[in-house]
């Protein structure tokens, strides 16, 4: 899964906002416990700093914080409960096995269960239409935008996210074309370890899919 595990953490986040088990100015405290390397500066902030938890999930997201994923993780009971949630949202092929970053790439999921999610989220399942519009506003501010993103035209839109292991690379999003279109991208790429031939795959996808939908 890599980083693309976050998508399915953020829907959950927000699953918890709708119940009202979590507040988006509720403040969350970074502990020792939670403090994990990688992407993200979280881990260099220093512990018992707090934020709310909307600036947890949006750093969790725009610039992959693997600190904020494992501080959400936990607020919301584990890793195992969140399992238990992606399984009945009909995701057979996700669960979160192991802290972040998972190089040797124990978490899992598919480009089909994330497409199936991102269709969902987008049709107003799962969670309500304002939970919805703050997800795709996340999601539109991920700072990566070297896979999907390239394969699409300047007016586009993409709310996504991104994933590299070094092994695998991926990106999945929602995106709006200018002529009034929506659709769902969701690539994995296996590859040789940091091969670029990853990343063109993925944006020759992008763009094929794009041209065909602007066309047709």
């Amino acid at each position: 899964a890599a980083s693309t595990i976050k998508i399915p953490v953020l829907v959950a986040f927000f699953e918890e906002v709708d119940k009202g088990n979590i507040h988006l100015d509720q403040m969350l405290t970074m502990t020792k416990d939670v403090m994990v390397s990688g992407s993200g500066d979280m881990q260099y902030i220093g512990i018992n700093k707090k934020f709310t938890a909307l600036e947890v999930a949006r750093k969790m997201i725009v610039v992959s914080d693997n600190t904020a994923t494992e501080m959400l993780v936990k607020q919301m009971r584990g890793k195992e409960v969140l399992n238990k949630r992606f399984k009945e949202w009909g995701m057979k092929n996700t669960e979160i096995n192991n802290i972040l970053p998972d190089l040797e790439g124990t978490n899992k999921t598919s480009s089909e269960d994330l497409s199936k999610l991102l269709a969902r989220i987008e049709r107003g399942d799962l969670i309500s239409a304002r939970s919805r519009d703050r997800l795709i506003d996340i999601m539109e501010g991920t700072r990566t935008r070297t896979l999907l993103p390239q394969g699409l035209e300047k007016q586009a839109n993409i709310a996504h996210k991104t994933g590299d292991i070094g092994t695998i690379i991926a990106d999945a999003g929602i995106i709006d074309m200018p002529t009034g279109k929506r659709y769902i991208g969701a690539v994995f790429a296996e590859r040789a370890y940091n091969d670029v031939a990853g990343r063109h795959l993925i944006q020759d996808i992008s763009r094929t899919v794009y041209q065909h939908f602007k066309h047709y």
